[in-house]
């Protein structure tokens, strides 16, 4: 059932629910979206203890596809780009691409790494993610030529870096965390090999904020956490570096709601999860803008002039799995 909901003034949002495949007894989540609208994540057969992951890819036209990642039955489905390459972290906790049905497994970061997971991709092939260092402790993000990896970390004491995604353009965002609980969010620019911290956004007792996705129009998405739990999902627009909240019509409308906003397309259709106020289920959502009020482009170049900005850390020329969010 589709619902519209306004983002703000000039975008209304078309949201669709659904459920993912097979045993969805935990769950529906849902990771990432292409240009072509398709849509990636998996289903959970229990969300507390979950043994079985089943990945899928719903597209356009509502019908859902299951993913064979190896086998394994922890696989997760995180990311997509246009040409239908899916990356994420298979069973044994290394991180994976998969392009016309042939799995490919990503070399470590470091001779160091003890687990490691893909995130987002871009048309390029680059690919993001984050792996654990088994001696410094800390869990780094990276990028991944195909070739070489470069580290991701915007603070010298982060503990944790989340590289969520990457656009055409060469722009990653993610989160970061320097005491493993509170988080905030990244841009790394790989053309200018710098970092460009936005500000939280403005609400009251905020714990955490985590970025998820960006388009190549600059738009980025993600959700910010409360002291009880409820996370509400947002956008954010990088040229006049403001946040536009938005949470799934079908979640709570008081009390603890949870909303996650997961990823953004260049046409400005969103994706990403909720849990039901009527059923207490999560499922996943697809929203697109009604026509004529997608929203305004932003341009990371604006950016990069008003906000604080971070000379990135040393490259990886050598051969990390997802910060929780509570």
């Amino acid at each position: 059932m589709g619902l519209s909901v306004p983002a703000s003034a000039g975008t209304i949002y078309n949201f669709t629910s659904f459920d993912g495949l097979g045993n969805n007894g935990g769950g529906t989540t849902v990771n990432g979206i292409d240009n072509n609208g398709d849509v990636v994540g998996f289903s959970s057969d229990n969300a507390a203890t979950p043994t079985l992951f089943t990945n899928f890819i719903r597209y356009p036209n509502g019908t859902i596809a299951a993913l064979a990642i190896g086998g394994g039955p922890l696989a997760m489905a995180n990311g997509i780009n246009d040409s239908g390459t899916v990356v994420g972290m298979d069973s044994n906790g290394t991180a994976f691409s998969l392009a016309g049905g042939t799995l490919t497994t990503l070399p470590n970061v470091n001779g160091d790494t003890a687990s490691e997971t893909a995130f987002g991709i871009n048309d390029s092939g680059l690919v993001v993610g984050q792996y654990t260092d088994s001696v410094t402790g800390t869990t780094p993000g990276f990028l991944f030529s195909g070739s070489a990896f470069t580290n991701l970390n915007p603070v010298v004491n982060a503990a944790v870096t989340n590289a969520q995604s990457i656009n055409d353009d060469g722009l990653v965002t993610g989160f970061y965390s320097t005491d493993g609980v509170h988080q905030h969010g990244f841009f790394y620019n790989l053309e200018t090999n710098q970092f460009t911290l936005p500000a939280d956004p403005n609400v009251a007792n905020l714990v955490l904020t985590q970025f998820l996705g960006v388009n190549d129009n600059g738009l980025a998405v993600g959700y910010y956490q409360l002291p009880d739990g409820s996370q509400h999902g947002f956008l954010y627009n990088t040229t006049t570096r403001t946040y536009t909240y938005l949470d799934d019509p079908n979640a709570a409308l008081s009390g603890v709601s949870i909303t996650q906003i997961t990823g953004v397309n260049d046409a400005g259709d969103i994706s990403g999860f909720y849990v039901d106020a009527a059923t207490g289920s999560q499922r996943g959502f697809f929203a697109a803008p009604a026509a004529g009020t997608a929203p305004e482009p932003g341009t990371f170049g604006l950016l990069l002039g008003g906000l604080v900005t971070v000379v990135a850390a040393g490259r990886s020329w050598r051969r990390g799995r997802k910060l929780g969010a509570v």
